[in-house]
């Protein structure tokens, strides 16, 4: 009996980004073995084993030959189980237990030993390659079918066994498809881990606006920040309401539009448990505990697993007690600040996430949280306050837009004080200022604006720029600051409807441009 090779298309995941991956079956005579080349990783060499289970109880018969499967291109790492379904049907072919079908259909799915077909991470942007290449018709698991088909330009065909997906591949037909439009959904979407598509802060759930008492400086800065996407920094004593702060988060940002929505659903659907249903229309906030790791947070691992600054895509990343994250960590954020995405490079392997968030801080001014804060003595050995408030590093500090001096909220305040406004007032500003930058800046929020369109953005008449150069040499900020703070202005002026940024705007805007070390020694003295 000759050999026969059989040729199958599907995907796996680099990182976030699907790759489409051509699965070669060659079915010889020989003596019975089972090889599988092309670099794969652990999971798929035990695809053998997957494969050879799921054939036999779904009522097929594994051939006793020498059974090759390549995958192509040689040189690209393969990761997890993706590939089961094509390997499987592959063999089929192979052994002519199946006839072949059309050329352009592509599998994509796990195989259990029974012969289901399980849904694998990733099956969004797996679908998202396939159409980039041409594929029309792309079979896939049915717990998977609602993600799959958040891809336009491929139709996604459901299968539950080997069995079904055999009967696919023998009797469907291609035909042309015209693209469609991404479905529109309200809701986020419905992944397990709930923290990948909105994670709270804190336990407790979202907190209303109204419900912070005092803190109108902090307030204003947390609105600002959310409005143009600038990165801010709340240092006060404990209790002072900083955590309280963040918790009203989610509740003032307005939902994704189609593309931000699409690129937040891909990283979803990477780092989700099941699949995603629909588009996640909420914005992501991640929270990582100060003990995460460099690879926890940049991003990492065997896989090249994408990390918190990738998982806040599109949102908010909110650290807590900043200084006490390692050095390392802190300095990593540094190539997201800027440039809104991270390489990680490992031998042999890289990849570079999207990292285009929010960066939100918090921190305590020193070990026992009392310095500087007037009511209470500090209770830290002389020096340790100042050294603590410079673990912050200067790169990183000059990438931070706001910094806010959060003292504690006298009890009358907090008892009998007025109401201030509700998280859904903020929130229409910051919707409608994030609407105008929007329009202005090509879809960019104004954090990420620089040179000459940062200029005309700003439309600075002669008095504005000469307050501007005068604020900016009296801060002694450096040019990366100084845009920074054109930037808040800009932010400042949108807030409140104004085509230029004024005087006032950029008054406002210094006023947030202390350093840490400042604010706290300066209370303190």
């Amino acid at each position: 009996m000759a050999s026969v090779l059989a040729t199958l298309l599907s995907a796996t995941l680099n990182g976030i980004t699907g790759r489409v991956v051509r699965v070669e079956v060659d079915v010889a005579p020989g003596l019975p073995g089972f090889t599988i080349v092309g670099l794969p990783d652990a999971a798929l060499s035990e695809a053998r084993e997957r494969v050879r289970g799921a054939l036999r109880n779904a009522g097929y018969h594994h051939p006793p030959r020498r059974i090759t499967v390549n995958l192509a291109p040689a040189e690209l790492r393969k990761a997890g189980a993706s590939l089961d379904l094509a390997i499987a049907l592959g063999i089929l072919l192979g052994s002519e237990q199946l006839r072949a079908g059309p050329k352009e259909l592509a599998l994509v799915g796990e195989l259990g030993l029974g012969g289901e077909v399980r849904p694998v991470p990733g099956i969004l942007p797996m679908c998202l390659a396939l159409a980039r290449r041409g594929v029309t018709r792309v079979v896939v698991p049915a717990e998977a079918l609602g993600e799959a088909r958040l891809a336009g330009g491929v139709e996604a065909v459901p299968a539950a066994t080997v069995a079904e997906a055999a009967e696919l591949v023998r009797s469907v037909r291609t035909r042309r498809l015209v693209p469609r439009p991404l479905p529109r959904a309200t809701g986020r979407a419905d992944v397990p881990r709930g923290e990948v598509a909105t994670a709270l802060p804190v336990a407790g759930g979202v907190v209303d606006l109204a419900d912070v008492r005092g803190q109108a400086v902090a307030r204003r800065a947390l609105e600002i920040a959310l409005a143009g996407g600038h990165a801010m920094l709340l240092i006060g004593p404990p209790g002072a309401g900083k955590t309280l702060l963040a918790r009203t988060i989610p509740g003032l940002l307005p939902d994704l539009d189609d593309e931000a929505a699409l690129a937040a659903t891909v990283v979803a659907s990477v780092a989700s448990g099941s699949p995603v249903v629909e588009l996640v229309r909420r914005p992501p906030v991640r929270t990582p505990h100060h003990t995460t790791s460099y690879a926890g947070m940049v991003g990492g691992g065997p896989r090249l697993s994408p990390g918190e600054v990738t998982l806040a895509d599109q949102g908010v990343l909110f650290c807590d007690e900043l200084p006490e994250f390692g050095r390392d960590v802190l300095e990593a954020l540094r190539q997201p600040l800027e440039d809104g995405s991270v390489s990680v490079v490992r031998v042999g392997r890289a990849e570079q996430f999207p990292a285009r968030f929010t960066f939100l801080a918090a921190m305590n001014p020193c070990p026992c949280g009392q310095f500087g804060s007037g009511d209470r003595s500090c209770t830290c050995p002389p020096g340790v306050p100042e050294r603590y408030l410079r673990r912050v590093s200067g790169p990183l500090r000059d990438r931070i837009d706001l910094w806010v001096a959060v003292d504690r909220v006298p009890p009358a305040v907090i008892v009998s004080g007025s109401v201030p406004e509700s998280s859904s007032t903020v929130a229409r500003r910051i919707a409608e200022a994030r609407r105008r930058q929007a329009a202005r800046n090509a879809r960019l929020p104004n954090a990420r604006v620089a040179g000459r369109a940062l200029r005309e953005a700003c439309r600075l008449a002669p008095a504005a720029a000469s307050r501007a150069v005068l604020l900016a040499e009296r801060e002694g900020l450096s040019g990366r600051g100084t845009d920074r703070l054109l930037r808040v202005a800009r932010t400042i002026a949108d807030l409140a409807g104004a085509e230029a940024v004024d005087v006032s705007h950029l008054d406002e805007a210094a006023r947030f441009r202390a350093p840490v070390d400042r604010m706290a020694l300066g209370r303190a003295g």
